[in-house]
């Protein structure tokens, strides 16, 4: 897999991220999610997605955070707390982001759309002890899922369907149709018998839906 930085860079950019991200969380109680929105719009995500030294590793965390809040004026700058912060949701969330695009060399925009920093924060618990390489794992599980919702997605509206006309059609509950929809259920895991009748009535066969 081709990377969008030199490994050299990346614990400077895992940590500069998981700082400002703490930063934000901490002293300017700017949401996680919103951080994010921020980080884009900013032009700074642009920045780390192609390594420039300037900001992966040229700026603290807290500097960062700051030229966030000055190029997109979203709220008044501040004086930032220093003194050592005990790593936390946020601080891994920051760090998670900085490793799974370097990693995946996707956009953080790209990323957002997969997983928010918030829903990325929720599996902090589960995964801050473990190898980076499990939640990467994981984000890519829930980028594949996404894809899949989308192919089922694809097919009910190319054929002018509203989710209750395909459940009907199916013979199958519209509240499960809906949670294979939005992700909530695998739908890969559902019956054969689910999936033959989604797939007759989508005109499809089961592997373009798994």
């Amino acid at each position: 897999m081709v990377h969008p930085y030199k490994e050299m860079y990346l614990n400077d950019a895992m940590i500069n991220l998981a700082e400002a991200f703490q930063t934000a969380v901490y002293d300017y109680k700017i949401s996680p999610n919103f951080f994010m929105s921020l980080f884009i719009v900013s032009g700074i995500a642009a920045q780390f997605e192609t390594g420039n030294p300037k900001y992966i590793a040229g700026k603290s965390g807290a500097e960062l955070t700051q030229e966030i809040i000055l190029r997109t004026n979203a709220t008044e700058l501040r004086e930032v707390d220093t003194s050592f912060k005990a790593p936390k949701e946020d601080y891994w969330t920051g760090w998670v982001l900085a490793y799974y695009q370097w990693y995946s060399a996707k956009s953080f925009k790209e990323i957002q759309s997969i997983i928010t920093p918030e829903e990325l924060m929720a599996k902090y618990t589960i995964y801050h002890e473990m190898d980076e390489m499990k939640i990467v794992d994981y984000i890519n599980s829930k980028a594949e899922n996404a894809k899949v919702v989308s192919r089922l997605q694809m097919y009910r509206k190319y054929l002018g369907m509203s989710q209750s006309q395909l459940a009907k059609e199916a013979d199958i509950n519209l509240r499960t149709l809906q949670q294979y929809e939005i992700g909530a259920k695998d739908i890969g895991k559902a019956s054969v018998t689910t999936l033959e009748s989604l797939c007759k009535v989508l005109k499809c066969e089961v592997k373009d839906l798994i």
